[in-house]
């Protein structure tokens, strides 16, 4: 999809939820040029002609530039296009329109197609901020590597990492499921359970409860977590290295014991075993990517 914001002139592609490019733009002189609101692309042109002034397509001082996306916007002729004036770009210089620079149509224009939505704002909210790193990320257990497969997608947000939950519990030998009646993901082992909610930020763990730092996140169907719930949840010395873009994970002894005493004997068998299985379930993975 497509985010405009008028106020900051930016223009956001997202791709798969994650936040692909963010391009300067310009937008109308006066903010109720430009339509706020959800729309979707409803035509695609090449060197599009303006009618107006009887400029063909392609010419260089076609003020439509060279690709057209158009808009569902009610009550004119709305679009996403290029321009013949550069130095107006980030600035509030249009119809109603949104310009870019030629480059950076001619790139969208190839990425989108019709149909897709497009929602038009106002408010602070820089763009940028949301921007997401997808190049690879080194994922290490007890310092030895993990090979990721294409399907578990790691990328970082802000400098921080974010890591499939369903991959970590493979890496650590949990199970992961849905449940329905309580709206929660569950993490669990024998004489362990975690129950966390996508984009919540309370969690349970054994029945006593728990303020995560992060809220997960859900992309496209996955839940993603940070190095505070790695932490929180899988009692791990999780570390990132953001130069490197090198995740190191170390298992260490839980620090939240369950008061029961029978559960604390049972998981107490759990930890004294976790090792070995976390290399079984290693190996499982690696095989299977």
């Amino acid at each position: 999809m497509i985010i405009i914001n008028k106020k900051t002139n930016q223009l956001g592609y997202y791709e798969d939820g994650l936040l692909a490019k963010v391009f300067p733009v310009a937008t109308g002189r006066q903010r109720n040029f430009t339509p706020e609101g959800n729309f979707k692309i409803t035509n695609k042109q090449v060197n599009p002609p303006y009618y107006k002034k009887n400029i063909p397509g392609g010419s260089p001082y076609n003020p439509l530039g060279t690709r057209w996306l158009g808009l569902s916007a009610p009550g004119g002729a709305y679009g996403i296009h290029g321009n013949s004036s550069p130095s107006s770009i980030g600035t509030y210089a249009s119809n109603g329109c949104i310009r870019l620079h030629n480059q950076d149509v001619l790139w969208l224009f190839d990425q989108v197609s019709v149909g897709i939505p497009v929602i038009i704002v106002w408010n602070d909210i820089d763009l940028n901020e949301g921007f997401v790193d997808t190049k690879p990320i080194k994922l290490y257990l007890n310092n030895e590597p993990i090979i990721v497969g294409e399907e578990s997608k790691l990328f970082s947000k802000q400098h921080q990492p974010y890591i499939p939950l369903k991959l970590l519990c493979q890496v650590f030998g949990y199970s992961l499921n849905w449940d329905n009646a309580n709206r929660t993901i569950n993490v669990t082992q024998p004489g362990f359970i975690a129950q966390l909610t996508s984009n919540g930020q309370a969690a349970l763990i054994n029945g006593q409860s728990l303020s995560l730092k992060d809220i997960p996140i859900v992309v496209e169907g996955t839940t993603f977590v940070t190095l505070s719930t790695i932490n929180q949840i899988f009692h791990t010395d999780a570390q990132w290295k953001p130069d490197t873009r090198e995740l190191f994970l170390s298992l260490t002894p839980p620090d939240t014991m369950p008061t029961d005493a029978s559960t604390a004997s049972e998981t107490s068998d759990h930890m004294s075993g976790m090792e070995p299985q976390v290399e079984k379930n290693l190996q499982k993975t690696n095989s299977k990517m």
